[in-house]
């Protein structure tokens, strides 16, 4: 029997990833016929962001299969046994190990969040061609922005796959693999994110030491960029050790399953 829960997580996994598809295609379609006219830096920024676009579509997609599988014969829950203590401390223990690890990114987010809520940012903005200049502040929260919700969604599947587990839900195996393919999803929009913002770091920097600014101007330029990239390169490496402590039970659960 498929209990309620079950389909509530199912489809919320189902909307999610099909957000996450969505988002995808988007990337392909912007990015296909920028990526024919540019060369060197851009081009190569460029085919990052597709390689983001293709993993938000197969694990998007992977996930949407995986949330529609019917409930087995026999519960999962009844094959978990074993696992469960030990599962249950890891759904526990990563996310909790994020969120403490991630402080300091968190903290830079906090001061973003003052910024946005500034009222002269967006004075600004709107005396300066109705808002362009807010592009480039858009593009380069873009790879911050994803971390957070990777952060969030660690969160979220940990507390709901746990509430599952303690159910025994008859189709836990199933929707913990939709939740990992789309924290999969997330964790490497971010580390090929970062990888974007840095190429795009070293792709700007000649260029402003070109234009011959003043001492003190390329020094807060420069801190800028080294502190944006101190807050974006750990926090991917994090999310990338958070996701493989989560993806790590997938091999036994499913070993478990067969064993029926």
């Amino acid at each position: 029997m498929d209990a309620l829960s079950d389909r509530i997580v199912a489809w919320t996994i189902r909307v999610a990833s099909a957000a996450l598809v969505f988002a995808g295609v988007a990337l392909f379609v912007a990015g296909i016929p920028l990526l024919q006219a540019a060369s060197d830096a851009p081009r190569d920024i460029l085919i990052v962001v597709l390689q983001i676009g293709g993993a938000f579509i197969v694990c998007g997609l992977g996930a949407i299969a995986a949330a529609r599988l019917p409930p087995p014969r026999v519960p999962d829950g009844a094959e978990l046994a074993g696992w469960r203590l030990a599962l249950a401390a890891a759904l526990v223990a990563v996310p909790a190990w994020l969120v403490v690890t991630l402080q300091p990114f968190l903290s830079e987010w906090r001061v973003v969040a003052r910024l946005l809520a500034s009222s002269e940012l967006w004075d600004n903005a709107n005396s300066n061609m109705s808002g362009v200049v807010l592009v480039p502040l858009a593009a380069a929260l873009a790879p911050p922005l994803i971390q957070l919700a990777a952060l969030a969604a660690f969160v979220v599947t940990s507390v709901v796959m746990l509430a599952l587990l303690a159910a025994k839900s008859a189709r836990f195996v199933r929707l913990y693999i939709g939740c990992v393919l789309l924290l999969t999803a997330l964790v490497a929009g971010s580390a090929r994110g970062t990888s974007a913002a840095t190429m795009t770091a070293g792709a700007l920097l000649p260029w402003i030491e070109a234009s011959k600014p003043r001492p003190e101007e390329y020094v807060q330029v420069r801190g800028v960029v080294d502190r944006y990239t101190a807050a974006v390169t750990p926090t991917a490496r994090a999310l990338g050790w958070a996701w493989l402590g989560l993806a790590i039970w997938i091999p036994p659960l499913v070993l478990a399953g067969r064993r029926r």
